[in-house]
């Protein structure tokens, strides 16, 4: 089996029975060059490997399928997930992968295909494809499995807590929204290629593929429902702060509405008019020095009581 020697630091290359894999890491304009020179490959596919792009279906040339796969990038100190891009040229006896982020599920392949090469290259170039898209599903799977166990925990935060999880809602909501992107491609994209790839090949692997697309579809479910779940939740969440809010506002409005008689009378004596019992009227006594003060306390409490009562009987609060 061939080696990882090359001249472009690059590009790195592996043989193996008559089929190769080129994998091109972080490419510049020399290296599109170089591989637009040996492999015969259309220079805007070149550019369109690395570009952020959406491919929903296999760009069929003379001597290659061209297609853009996506991978998913969890960064543990955002709690984000991204995505990441391949661009893949299948030759009928060449694999040409072309990536700018590194990919946890291409280099395990390409290990992988170190040691049991006869397991990856003996069955051609169309299959070592398949296994690759194999492993990058296998790798969105991951993540919709880490999504399910979120969504368990907050399950339980939101019917059984009395604070607000909306921000974690949220952050849930946004990993839900990108693994879905990723998803929802590569249905099209999958069917395409399972249609296309034993003409291309002329090599009865169809039944690979088949499998991919059953995957994609099932990881398409499974992210569907988790959309709707964790909607179900944002909407729990916003009713019980909803109500929350209502009965702290329902507090301070009794409170302030409570205050409104002993205000009123406040007011009132706080005028500089002759009323009874005020100083420029005298002071009543008939009840010892603070009898205006005694009175005007039990008159307010008495009609707070009667709006509290009326409050009561109106059923407008509990």
């Amino acid at each position: 089996m061939g080696g990882d020697e090359t001249k472009n630091d690059k590009i790195f290359t592996r043989e193996h029975e008559g089929v190769t894999w080129v994998d091109v890491r972080v490419p510049d304009s020399t290296t599109f060059a170089e591989l637009e020179e040996r492999y015969h490959l259309h220079p805007i596919h070149l550019t369109e490997s690395v570009q952020k792009v959406q491919h929903n279906q296999v760009e069929r040339e003379d001597d290659y399928l061209f297609l853009a796969l996506h991978f998913p990038v969890f960064e543990p100190h955002t709690d984000k997930i991204f995505s990441g891009q391949i661009g893949v040229f299948l030759g009928k006896d060449f694999l040409i992968t072309v990536h700018a982020e590194a990919s946890a599920s291409l280099q395990n392949l390409w290990n992988d295909s170190e040691r049991a090469p006869e397991h990856y290259y003996a069955q051609g170039s169309a299959y070592l494809l398949y296994a690759l898209i194999s492993n990058l599903l296998g790798s969105i799977a991951g993540m919709t499995e880490l999504v399910e166990g979120e969504m368990d925990e907050i399950e339980n935060l939101v019917f059984e807590n009395s604070t607000s999880d909306a921000m974690r809602i949220g952050k849930l909501r946004q990993k839900i929204v990108r693994l879905k992107r990723l998803i929802g491609p590569k249905r099209a994209l999958l069917e395409d290629l399972a249609e296309e790839i034993g003409d291309f090949s002329h090599k009865d692997i169809s039944k690979y593929y088949g499998n991919n697309v059953k995957m994609v579809d099932r990881l398409w479910e499974v992210i569907e429902e988790s959309q709707e779940t964790i909607e179900i939740y944002k909407d729990a969440d916003f009713t019980t702060s909803t109500e929350r809010t209502n009965s702290i506002l329902a507090i301070l409005t009794l409170v302030f509405t409570f205050t409104i008689p002993v205000t009123v009378v406040g007011t009132l004596y706080g005028m500089n008019v002759l009323l009874p019992g005020g100083d420029l009227a005298g002071s009543w006594s008939f009840m010892g020095r603070y009898t205006t003060f005694i009175i005007l306390v039990v008159v307010s409490a008495a009609v707070a009581g009667g709006m509290y009562f009326y409050f009561r009987r109106k059923k407008w609060f509990r």
